[in-house]
């Protein structure tokens, strides 16, 4: 939920004013698939004006669940600091 959310990303938002999305934070220096039977595991560490990649968002990808109903289907793993 959002409420959730704001509530995870709220320490980030103590040290930083924003998470950067430009190419640099999807390139794949901060972006990365590792993929495994049935499902994929991401990070995805957030870039920041200060450059620190101090944080991450990781997921799991259910590739069957995603083929079934045609869009993504994951769970989030964590959320913090590395």
């Amino acid at each position: 939920t959002a409420d959730r959310w704001s509530a995870a990303l709220d320490p980030f938002y103590d040290d930083h004013d924003e998470i950067l999305t430009g190419p640099p934070a999807r390139g794949p220096a901060l972006f990365q698939v590792t993929q495994a039977p049935g499902t994929w595991r991401v990070r995805q560490v957030l870039d920041e004006a200060e450059g620190d990649h101090d944080w991450r968002i990781e997921a799991v990808v259910d590739l069957a669940a995603s083929d079934e109903v045609g869009e993504i289907r994951l769970r989030i793993a964590a959320v913090g600091a590395l």
